[in-house]
């Protein structure tokens, strides 16, 4: 009888290598500045003068507004008759406790303040830090001094280590703040980033691509498409162990530096399954 001609499938393929592979937990972050004063007001009446806006940068016992009280008013009229007076009309000042960037601001010239009300806040600059939000099972391994990479909306990597350790758990969500100072890196308050931090690495894995992997649908059993004489995909279990974004390692009896492993057109490949690898 005729036998049926097998067609071989095309796959694309990669070897497998010894690598240096590191393992991050991942945790959301957000930039939050640790140094910040309010600008309040010790009289009520009215802002005269103001030449501030959010962003603008003020210094300590700089006069950050003035303020026209309804007793200076009148004072103002009695001075018409006592020019002795008039030295008492003056707006009183209300000036800065601390250098640094305004980032909040109440009030504006004209409007109306009691004595108390928060008129602006100031940050310093220096003092953002990054409060990452880390769940009580990993706090044993994180700790001052540890080493993290901060990653920007913009995929910019950032290194930093944990500088303090917030001695308070999230009573919702059981987790503690860890705060990450910054370098020197102009960024603003309220930005997310993401926080990667070591949990474990290996400097000689033997490891393949993410793609290479195969699993079952229970997550118990892994595989991989090994090929034999650039034309034959044979299946061989495989323990996949740490992994990165684009690399896993793996433990298996039958597995070897320099093999060749399936990384596309493998997906439902039968064992001992005809090939014709494509070149890159």
């Amino acid at each position: 009888s005729e036998v049926e001609k097998r067609v071989p499938i095309s796959v694309r393929t990669a070897l497998v290598e010894q690598r240096n592979i590191n393992e991050y937990h991942t945790f959301n972050g957000v930039t939050k500045y640790q140094k910040a004063e309010n600008i309040r007001t010790n009289v009520t009446g009215y802002i005269s003068w103001m030449p501030f806006e959010r962003g603008s940068t003020i210094k300590r016992g700089q006069t950050f507004a003035t303020v026209r009280t309804k007793e200076q008013d009148a004072m103002e009229e009695a001075a018409k008759i006592d020019s002795s007076l008039a030295k008492f009309s003056d707006p009183i000042r209300i000036v800065a406790n601390s250098t640094g960037v305004i980032t909040t601001l109440n009030f504006f010239r004209n409007d109306y303040i009691s004595e108390g009300d928060i008129l602006a806040t100031i940050v310093q600059p220096k003092s953002l830090v990054v409060q990452v939000n880390v769940p009580y099972e990993y706090t044993e391994s994180i700790h001052v001094g540890t080493s993290c990479k901060i990653i920007l909306p913009d995929n910019e990597t950032i290194t930093g280590k944990i500088t303090q350790v917030l001695p308070l758990i999230d009573p919702v969500a059981q987790s503690q703040t860890f705060l990450i100072e910054l370098p020197k890196k102009d960024l603003p308050e309220n930005l997310n980033v993401t926080v990667k931090i070591l949990d474990k690495r290996s400097d000689e894995a033997m490891a393949v691509p993410i793609d290479a992997i195969q699993t079952n649908e229970l997550l118990t059993d892994y595989w991989v498409m090994k090929v034999v004489n650039d034309t034959l995909a044979i299946k061989e279990k495989v323990t996949p162990l740490l992994r990165n974004d684009s690399l896993v390692q793996i433990s298996s009896p039958n597995i070897n530096l320099h093999d060749v492993v399936v990384t596309q057109g493998g997906y439902e490949m039968q064992d001992s399954t005809l090939v014709k690898v494509q070149l890159p």
